[in-house]
């Protein structure tokens, strides 16, 4: 999967997942506060508060998936499978014994009750179908597959 069409239905479908995760997150932000967030502030909220920590990483991970979207063939060609893994850690449930990381710890207990999000997860999976499957899927390999994809980010960012 390396047409430009997979990658941007990829990105498009984070996208609105990513979307979703902060809609559900900021109403249960100013539930908690009994605040109402303007985008300004929710926006610095996502970016510095604490509360927000957890969906970093799938901010991080869109914006490198778009840097390295438009390498060169051959790259995209060894980063695919990378890419869907680094996805698929995001999107696949942890193991009964685990406890989950912190986006975890969100993103499960919102897939199960919003059907925003719930939707949201359905399309990213649709959107994964046709990519390479990574080799190994534990959470260990997986990891290691999204820290290699940021590797790839940097280098197209410029930062050795």
């Amino acid at each position: 999967m390396t047409d430009t069409a997979g990658w941007q239905n990829l990105a498009s479908t984070l996208r609105e997942l990513h979307r979703a995760l902060m809609e559900r997150a900021r109403r249960d932000y100013e539930r908690e506060h009994d605040v109402a967030l303007n985008p300004v502030e929710q926006l610095r909220l996502l970016t510095t508060d604490p509360s927000f920590d957890w969906l970093r990483g799938l901010s991080e991970l869109m914006a490198d998936i778009d840097l390295v979207h438009g390498a060169e063939p051959l790259v995209l060609a060894e980063i695919t499978p990378a890419v869907r893994a680094a996805v698929e850690y995001f999107i696949t449930p942890p193991k009964p014994a685990e406890m989950g990381d912190a986006f975890a710890q969100h993103y499960w207990p919102y897939l199960q009750d919003d059907p925003h999000v719930a939707m949201a997860h359905a399309g990213v999976k649709r959107a994964l179908e046709s990519w390479p499957r990574p080799q190994n899927t534990d959470a260990a390999s997986l990891l290691h597959e999204r820290h290699r994809l940021a590797e790839k980010a940097r280098h197209r960012r410029g930062y050795h």
